[in-house]
């Protein structure tokens, strides 16, 4: 674990889940730059939020599905038109790809 980190900046983003990546999108849109104007701070070892630590049972499907991205559709990332997939790793890879897509990086991870 990292101890006493300093950061200057003006904005801190607590969390890259759905919360948080969508509020980066619109920080950016709003012409403010990550790791200058704002950063995202998250614990998670992976993109995915708490989806990646979900069960291996649990699927979603096109009626049951969870909430788009602003600048990126959940269906963009799925192949071959699946309609149930499992979710701890379909959303994980979701957030994953919608992060390069949007430029969301720098991440900071309070695990070493």
């Amino acid at each position: 674990m990292i101890n006493n980190i300093r950061y200057k900046t003006k904005i801190a983003v607590i969390g890259a889940g759905q919360a948080g990546l969508s509020s980066a999108y619109h920080l950016k849109k709003l012409g403010l730059e990550i790791n200058r104007d704002f950063i995202i701070l998250d614990e998670a070892p992976a993109p995915g939020g708490a989806w990646q630590f979900r069960w291996s049972s649990l699927t979603l499907s096109t009626v049951n599905k969870i909430h788009d991205l602003p600048g990126m559709s959940f269906e963009e990332t799925l192949t071959n038109n699946e309609t149930e997939v499992q979710a701890n790793v379909a959303v994980p890879h979701y957030f994953d790809l919608y992060e390069k897509k949007v430029w969301i990086t720098g991440l900071s991870s309070t695990q070493s």
